[in-house]
């Protein structure tokens, strides 16, 4: 634009939509990559799991990727990323994956169980874990401090490490 075109409400507004839909775009392509990332973290973690978490005691034989829960009024309550089971419904543990694992995400998931448990959606006992790549150090506290298992995704042959809450300190919902 040269020094003697001036600026119109319509030049103005071109540039403002033009502007809006390279963000928009920019939006879109941000939240399929992060869908993308979280994807292949589920991924990660799911192989394996059940042997992993069996060897702390349990005997989980099914696996529930991105397990939609639904009031009875057929609204969805609540979404778990992984919903561990046994055979006859006597126990399971809900597993929240997270790429960054905050202490934001461990009190949603906290949540979560309580609601779970509330709404009468799991039967049999109730056990919590949160699984990330990058595990901030007071979200691990306070999954711990509350009973639930932190499943780290690490850059190693075995992949997966978990850090189980004290014995006395297991939790249950």
């Amino acid at each position: 634009m040269s020094k003697k075109e001036e600026l119109s409400f319509e030049k103005v507004w071109a540039m403002f939509q033009e502007t809006d839909r390279h963000l928009s775009w920019l939006d879109k392509e941000l939240r399929d990559t992060e869908r993308s990332m979280s994807e292949i973290v589920d991924l990660v973690v799911i192989p394996g799991i059940c042997k992993i978490m069996n060897a702390y005691g349990y005997s989980f034989t099914r696996i529930g990727p991105k397990r939609i829960i639904d009031r009875e009024n057929g609204k969805n309550l609540t979404e778990i990323d992984l919903l561990l089971e046994n055979g006859n419904g006597s126990e399971s543990m809900a597993v929240d994956i997270k790429t960054d694992l905050s202490v934001k995400w461990v009190n949603r998931h906290l949540e979560r169980l309580k609601l779970l448990r509330k709404n009468k959606s799991v039967t049999g006992l109730l056990y919590g874990a949160v699984a990330g790549i990058s595990i901030d150090t007071d979200a691990r506290n306070l999954a711990l401090e509350n009973g639930m298992y932190v499943i780290s995704i690490i850059e190693d042959e075995d992949w997966l490490e978990v850090t189980a809450p004290a014995k006395r300190n297991i939790g249950k919902w």
